[in-house]
């Protein structure tokens, strides 16, 4: 019995600390590459979400400034949540339709070879309204004020509350 005591009583060995300390550091190791791989995801997410909305405000841009852009290139450089972009704008007609498609391609401004979005959009020409004609007129501002629904289209009127 005296052996037994004895055998019990002297705890790890050093062989069996080693080991143990050579799995928890492998383990350890796996933990934090994950993690690293994670925040690299995480921040090529944030550049292409953001160089998503720098294109989409290009082509918004277009639209409410009402200008009907000639077919060509365009580049600019442009700060958007503290960091520096550049942009290359690819305007092109589109021979059937009185219209115009819009490639923009937007990377870091220090490493414009690494394209983070690619957008298309389209724009047409701004309605001109004719001033002659008051039947037009008021079609005209009707399609603006519903939403471009056309003339003789009104929104549902429902009066809550009240009984006919």
């Amino acid at each position: 019995m005296n052996s037994y005591r004895h055998r019990s009583d002297r705890g790890f060995t050093l062989l069996e600390v080693l080991v143990a300390m050579a799995i928890l550091s492998l383990g350890l190791i796996a933990v934090f590459s994950g993690l690293s791989q994670s925040l690299n995801v995480t921040a090529r997410l944030r550049a292409k979400t953001l160089a998503n909305w720098v294109a989409l405000n290009q082509i918004t841009e277009l639209q409410v400034t009402g200008e009907y852009p000639d077919a060509g290139n365009r580049s600019d450089q442009v700060e958007m949540a503290r960091s520096e972009w550049v942009y290359e704008m690819k305007i092109s007609k589109i021979p059937q339709i009185e219209m115009r498609r819009i490639d923009i391609a937007v990377s870091y401004a220090d490493s414009p070879d690494d394209i983070l979005a690619n957008v298309i959009g389209f724009i047409g020409p701004n309605p001109s309204v004719n001033a002659g004609n008051d039947e037009e007129n008021t079609t005209a501002r009707q399609d603006n004020e519903y939403g471009g629904f056309g003339s003789g289209w009104e929104p549902p009127r429902e009066n809550f509350g009240e009984t006919e």
